[in-house]
């Protein structure tokens, strides 16, 4: 992630207007007769503000040392001329101006973040440790201090500024994003995305979107906060199918309230649609390993070339069809997001293409199959018994199941629906429903299926053959 640093506590350049330094000097002597070097003091700041540093600068040089305004106009000459190039000269004067009150962090922020500029990481570090000891409060004196230590490659230096800022003030977003580039750029991605997380959640609402924001807090662990921010978009989006099911994902369920029985059609097509483009890069970044687990298991359990007639039951973008391709002698994919099929279908290893529900579809299947492969697809449901019992009238006596889904704990529910948004069942629900179904249960391989936010995501991959 490329870091930029543009964090000042001050202005290195006075604002756009501004007519009068920052003690208020006005340009009358105490005679009534117009003060010559305050009213150079005040147009170089004109000019400055313009960005004309050539005429800020003669300006500045026609203040009197005698001048109130002298050492003022002295620190903004430095920061004209750095603007000019002539960043020695510029240094050399700004420590001049800051030597010469002792007291302005401000100053001796502006000569920090000018030796920033110019590379010279260590005079400012030096710089800014001074400024906070003076004023240690001032949570963006960290920040610059946190980011220059960043430069040079002290992690612990710069995490421990950069922490500071967020202590002193917990809504600094440049601090939280500074931090968790910090992180992403040590190789410490959960770090990274809490922390990214972290400023979000404190940036002003209209610059958030509820959907990010409700998966913020999600990361956070704050479900609460989460169910809070889906509760309202449900109510003011309410044929939105997302909020909807996000909300039921994280809302708190007291006693004997009921779940979903499975993810609506409209949440799977919209949320699908949204991101088929990306969805395999997701995947890779969740270190999906379904593909990888359904190679290994055809490889063992079938010959390639055995000329099977396969169904891909919720296909998506055609990810597993490399994988099956090679034991089938016709494929057909099924699944309910549109522009997923439109990216299986440039595979060109599907003989055809069926935007439909999976049960829908097997209701009106025909021919049976050898293999029905559903992979990834069943943690959008939850009840799985009428999906079971639809795969078994469509695949031929001796024929074979291969599916996923995630694991959850035992308890006196069959499945729950996570936080996550998707569902996970118990073992001994996917044992039972085989059974009932009509299936001998082959294989039984829990494993890993994905990482999310750096933890393992339990799961099972299975194959079964109908009786």
């Amino acid at each position: 992630m490329s870091q930029t640093y543009t964090s000042p506590l001050y202005t290195s350049q006075p604002a756009a207007g501004l007519l009068v330094s920052h003690n208020d000097q006005t340009t009358t002597a105490d005679d009534g007769t117009i003060d010559s070097s305050l009213l150079a003091f005040e147009r170089a700041l004109q000019r400055h503000a313009e960005g004309d540093y050539v005429s800020a600068v003669e300006l500045y040089g026609d203040i009197s040392p005698n001048s109130p305004a002298f050492h003022e106009g002295q620190h903004f000459l430095g920061i004209a001329l750095h603007h000019l190039g002539q960043h020695e000269q510029a240094v050399k004067i700004l420590r001049a101006s800051v030597a010469a009150t002792g007291d302005r962090v401000d100053w001796a922020n502006n000569l920090g973040n000018i030796l920033n500029a110019q590379g010279r990481f260590d005079e400012a570090i030096e710089v800014f440790a001074k400024a906070v000891a003076k004023a240690p409060s001032q949570a963006l004196l960290w920040i610059n201090l946190g980011a220059t230590h960043d430069r040079l490659v002290q992690f612990k230096q710069a995490e421990q500024a950069y922490q500071t800022a967020i202590t002193l003030e917990p809504h600094s977003q440049e601090a939280y994003r500074l931090l968790s580039a910090l992180y992403e750029r040590h190789q410490m991605q959960i770090e990274a995305v809490r922390t990214y997380c972290s400023g979000y959640i404190v940036a002003p609402r209209e610059s958030t979107t509820p959907y990010l924001l409700g998966k913020a807090y999600y990361v956070l662990g704050r479900l609460e906060e989460a169910a809070e921010v889906y509760r309202q978009w449900k109510e003011a989006e309410p044929d939105n199918p997302i909020p909807a099911h996000l909300y039921a994902a994280c809302a708190r369920r007291d006693g004997e309230e009921t779940i979903p029985e499975r993810c609506s059609e409209d949440y799977v097509n919209v949320t699908f649609d949204e991101y088929a483009d990306h969805f395999e890069g997701k995947l890779s970044q969740l270190d999906y390993r379904g593909p990888a687990l359904l190679e290994q298991m055809m490889a063992e359990s079938f010959t390639q070339g055995a000329g099977l007639h396969v169904l891909d039951a919720g296909c998506g973008t055609g990810l597993c069809a490399p994988i099956l391709r090679p034991y089938a002698a016709s494929m057909i994919g099924v699944d309910l997001s549109g522009s997923m099929l439109d990216i299986a279908r440039q595979r060109g290893l599907y003989e055809a293409l069926h935007k439909a529900e999976i049960g829908t579809f097997l209701s009106h299947i025909q021919t049976p199959y050898d293999l029905i492969a559903c992979m990834d697809t069943l943690i959008y449901f939850g009840a799985i018994d009428q999906l079971f019992a639809q795969f078994a009238a469509t695949i031929k006596p001796n024929g074979f199941l291969i599916f996923t889904t995630e694991v959850c704990e035992e308890g006196t529910k069959p499945y729950q629906l996570n936080p996550s948004g998707r569902y996970s069942h118990t073992t001994a629900y996917l044992h039972s429903v085989m059974e009932q179904c009509g299936f001998d249960c082959r294989i039984f391989n829990l494993q890993t299926l994905r990482t999310e936010l750096q933890a393992p995501v339990r799961g099972v991959i299975v194959l079964a053959q109908r009786r």
